[in-house]
């Protein structure tokens, strides 16, 4: 798989001529007509841009790595920059500040934060503890790093691996264009599967999972369900995306290889029974105790 994108993207080249080609041909456009494009197919529009543009900022990234080189994800920024970009052109001035306002949003019910922060955490948390069960070695704790040394790092992965760059685009600009014409659950689906696609280049450094894969799928019901009811925060969608990353990446270090995998796999199945009441407890439409009563996640002003 990785020789296959490694040919596709760096080798032949089909793929970024035509990511490059189809942006050059966006520029071209005439600004008018450009922009009645984008207003006219604004998620369709969002969604191949942030692909587009995340993928060739990917390039610099990927090329640092195999030169040895540490290098920076800016690739990361790619759905904000065009959630912003968007933003801008179809709603003006208006709508960029509804969308800082959404991402600054802090002003919620405290229970959506202990949920935001605290299911990613638990959902990993708990798959370590039934590891085990299923046969694998007792739990490493002693490889976890001290709490001091990891909330640095997890401020700075907040910024630079993701969470930050991705749900501005993601939870900020695409969710609720999509809930204007779909139910909770079609949103959430159409928007995990797009966000999961986003993530293929990652194949390339080795940062791509069988069961790393399908979470954004999975969690983006979750993600939906939190930010129905928390106004719109985008905020919490960015601690919620920074705790599961975060969980992963240092609770995970308890186990190894084999037991490793099987663990995330198990945390994979704790998310589905988590989406699984969300579905039962709200339903389809909206995630929301009142679904007869519209949630806007991006307020008019």
């Amino acid at each position: 798989m990785h020789e296959f994108f490694n040919t596709m993207f760096f080798q032949n080249h089909p793929v970024l001529i035509s990511i490059a080609l189809g942006l050059a041909f966006i520029a071209s456009m005439p600004w008018a007509r450009l922009a009645n494009v984008l207003r006219k197919y604004p998620l369709t529009s969002f969604f191949s841009l942030a692909l587009g543009v995340t993928w060739l900022a990917f390039i610099p990234y990927y090329n640092s790595l195999t030169a040895g080189e540490d290098g920076i994800p800016w690739f990361t920024f790619g759905p904000m920059v065009v959630g912003f970009t968007m933003a801008a052109v179809t709603g003006g001035f208006k709508k960029v500040k509804s969308l800082v306002a959404a991402t600054f949003r802090w002003k919620v019910n405290p229970i959506w934060y202990v949920a935001a922060i605290g299911v990613p955490f638990a959902t990993q948390l708990v798959s370590i503890l039934l590891n085990p069960l299923f046969g694998s070695a007792a739990p490493a704790w002693s490889n976890i790093s001290p709490l001091m040394e990891i909330l640095p790092m997890v401020a700075l992965f907040a910024v630079f691996s993701g969470p930050l760059g991705e749900e501005i685009g993601w939870r900020g600009f695409a969710l609720p264009k999509l809930l204007e014409t779909h139910s909770a659950l079609a949103a959430s689906l159409i928007l995990g599967s797009v966000w999961a696609v986003w993530h293929l280049p990652l194949i390339l450094v080795g940062d791509f999972t069988a069961h790393g894969s399908i979470m954004p799928v999975i969690a983006a019901f979750a993600f939906t369900w939190v930010m129905q009811n928390a106004r719109g925060s985008v905020l919490l969608a960015i601690l919620m995306h920074a705790s599961y990353q975060n969980s992963v990446r240092y609770l995970g270090k308890v186990f190894t290889d084999a037991d490793y995998v099987q663990q995330q796999w198990i945390g994979d199945g704790l998310w589905v029974l988590v989406v699984a009441a969300i579905l039962l407890v709200y339903g389809t439409k909206s995630f929301v105790r009142q679904p007869q009563r519209r949630v806007e996640l991006i307020p008019q002003m």
